[in-house]
């Protein structure tokens, strides 16, 4: 982390964008309205001032990841934050992972099929990390109050949810891993689906201080499969699962998948 932090606390909202200095926290959903007995797909949305950023679940070298505790309805319950594929962040020799520009962090919400209430407030109480040449803790709470409908169409922001689709990691049966130890490091080969190639490739590890993320991650082709290095960080010991994300590029496109396998 950068040596300078600053301290800053952002006041409590209601129902409209707040945060730090250089980062603004809204609460939206993907639809107009919540349906008794049907899972609501709601959002933390971080908008970035150009050259600020935010952090992933694991956030590398330094940084924290953004938090979110909920304040739900009786017989409501949020699932985990389903996060996007990161980029990478170079502040000297640390490397972090993390967002720029602006990310949207989707939650399911279980909604009972008893709700009988015309109306429904969800809060958020959020807590993030915004960085630069500075860093800066920000924390916000945040509501959102939607009708209660027999059913529900898309909402004004269900563009970013349809942007954030596309950037979550995705589990392609298409697509096979393996891991193996060695000294110093671990190998993660990839299998791609037939007649896809991978022109670039990097390892977001879940699990923090498995790999050391400053040094390079050499690509290799291996017949029809792709072999990765991956160095060990500080604990210079493979973990009992390999879990992460596989950021790569193929001629269709970029690829984000799911990894998680246990090395041999």
């Amino acid at each position: 982390m950068p040596s300078l932090c600053l301290l800053f606390a952002a006041g409590t909202v209601l129902a409209a964008p707040a945060g730090g200095r250089h980062v603004q926290a809204s609460l939206v959903a993907e639809t107009d309205a919540v349906t008794p007995g049907q899972p609501l797909l709601v959002g933390l949305r971080l908008q970035m001032e150009p050259g600020w950023h935010t952090y992933w679940r694991n956030p590398g070298d330094s940084g924290l990841p953004t938090k979110v505790k909920w304040g739900l309805p009786e017989g409501f319950s949020a699932g985990p934050v389903q996060w996007p594929r990161p980029i990478r962040f170079h502040t000297g020799p640390l490397v972090s992972y993390g967002y720029e520009g602006e990310a949207l962090l989707p939650v399911e919400v279980q909604v009972p099929s008893g709700l009988s209430a015309p109306e429904v407030r969800l809060v958020a109480r959020v807590s993030w990390l915004e960085c630069r040449d500075v860093c800066l803790p920000g924390k916000a709470e945040l509501t959102l109050s939607l009708p209660v409908e027999a059913s529900a169409s898309p909402g004004p922001a269900a563009p970013l949810f349809k942007e954030a689709r596309r950037r979550l990691p995705a589990t392609d049966p298409g697509w096979t891993f393996s891991a193996s130890a060695g000294s110093g490091g671990m190998e993660l080969t990839v299998a791609p689906p037939a007649g896809i190639t991978l022109d670039e490739a990097y390892f977001f590890p879940v699990t923090r201080r498995v790999l050391d993320y400053s040094r390079p991650q050499p690509l290799a082709v291996s017949g029809t499969s792709y072999r990765i290095d991956l160095p060990f960080g500080a604990r210079d010991e493979a973990p009992g699962r390999l879990e992460g994300v596989l950021v790569g590029k193929t001629p269709n496109g970029p690829v984000a998948l799911v990894v998680d396998v246990k090395p041999r």
